[in-house]
């Protein structure tokens, strides 16, 4: 009788502990850059974000991400040392106060950075829509990937040459203009965040680049672990902002960095994937 007693309390504490464990549902949106500038390997065609069928459907998309999954915090690709500069901007947007003056801006690059950023456009609107009072940060840009190098590395290798890496880089860029060519925003997104993207994205430093490979440096494998580091720091940016009383999160980022989240998510038993395609 003792033994079954022990059995029982034993069974409402594992009980308990479990119900405790909720997991935090994440939202996960690998996005094009709608400022376009230019730091993907490949070339990327333009999207006007400005234009009224691009602002109807981010109205409609952030509209129907709250619907579903109204989200308690919306995380986007801004340097994670600069969050709380993020959040002067955040705080102007959300009480309608202009958080940029064009008539100040000399360069182009910012000027269309902070008007059509997907950061502001994307980011900003659903945190205010979503009666959030911040804003979060994640991104770290302060891991060497030497892209630079890998034209003189090929030519030192046995198994590829550059035309192999301009073949697939090729493949990569054709099949994201491809989804950039949809007539709606809501298929650009869908596109970008299928799985014959992230296979794409993830096979170039996979298939491809960890094989660039030769003593002393193994410059490939070196590659590819710095990518992996990169998104693995700003991954632990995200955890690491997560409370438990999170129901559901959005991360906004790159599509690249997206491919890369989807494995950690599925792997990090606090959080449940959830896909833009069960959302829109």
């Amino acid at each position: 009788m003792k033994r079954f007693f022990a059995f029982l309390l034993l069974l409402s504490f594992s009980t308990g502990f479990s119900q405790k464990i909720a997991k935090t549902n994440v939202l996960l949106i690998g996005t094009y850059h709608f400022n376009n500038p230019g730091f993907d390997q490949g070339k990327m065609k333009e999207r006007n974000i400005l234009d009224k069928e691009n602002q109807e459907a981010l109205e409609q998309i952030t509209a129907k991400i709250i619907k579903k999954y109204n989200p308690s915090k919306v995380f986007v690709e801004y340097s994670f040392s600069e969050g709380k500069r993020l959040n002067e901007l955040y705080s102007l947007y959300k009480n309608d106060k202009p958080f940029y003056q064009l008539d100040t801006i000399k360069k182009d690059f910012y000027k269309r950075f902070y008007s059509e950023n997907e950061m502001f456009q994307f980011g900003f609107r659903l945190a205010k829509k979503s009666g959030n009072d911040s804003i979060y940060a994640i991104d770290y840009d302060e891991v060497p990937i030497r892209f630079d190098l890998i034209q003189s590395k090929l030519a030192e290798s046995k198994t590829f040459n550059f035309s192999d890496y301009e073949a697939k880089i090729a493949e990569l860029s054709d099949y994201t203009n491809s989804c950039l060519d949809s007539k709606k925003l809501e298929e650009v997104l869908l596109c970008l965040n299928s799985p014959k993207q992230y296979e794409l994205n993830k096979g170039l430093y996979i298939s491809f680049l960890n094989r660039i490979s030769q003593s002393p440096d193994f410059f490939g494998p070196d590659l590819v672990a710095a990518w992996y580091k990169r998104n693995l720091i700003m991954y632990a940016n995200i955890q690491n902002q997560v409370s438990e009383t999170d129901k559901n999160i959005v991360i906004i980022v790159g599509a690249g960095h997206a491919a890369m989240m989807e494995d950690f998510i599925k792997n990090d038993e606090r959080f449940r994937l959830i896909r833009i395609d069960q959302v829109l």
